[in-house]
């Protein structure tokens, strides 16, 4: 008897929001474990952008990595990511996850086979916002 295996495939539908939308915007890195704020803001100020598809982008020091975000399909309280970048021009990649409540973010990214650090960030004000 063939052995029965089963497939899920779960795909967002177009003009759909992937990601819950109280993660959904630009936030600002505000604490960075282990790092002092001149190392945080080395190459920039430090940041987060995600989009309601759960695309993303994150940048800290000398870091700039491209995020893959979805829900935790156990704790929709979690956003759990993927990510792929650079450190000082060495390739990197990771996963990741962060919680957000009250305009503020906390989370940890991990390195493949490397550091795990943890982060504060906060939600910021969309331009021509008073």
């Amino acid at each position: 008897m063939a052995a029965k295996t089963s497939q899920f495939v779960w795909t967002a539908p177009t003009g759909k929001w992937v990601v819950k939308k109280r993660f959904v915007g630009e936030w600002r890195i505000t604490v960075l474990e282990g790092f002092d704020a001149e190392y945080v803001d080395l190459c920039g100020p430090a940041k987060i952008k995600i989009s309601p598809g759960g695309i993303g982008r994150m940048n800290f020091g000398a870091v700039e990595i491209e995020l893959d975000c979805v829900m935790d399909h156990l704790n929709e309280q979690a956003l759990r990511f993927s990510f792929e970048g650079s450190d000082e021009g060495d390739p990197i990649s990771g996963h990741g996850y962060c919680l957000s409540a009250n305009q503020e973010m906390t989370g940890r990214i991990c390195r493949h086979c490397g550091d795990e650090i943890g982060f504060e960030a906060r939600k910021m004000e969309k331009e021509g916002r008073a």
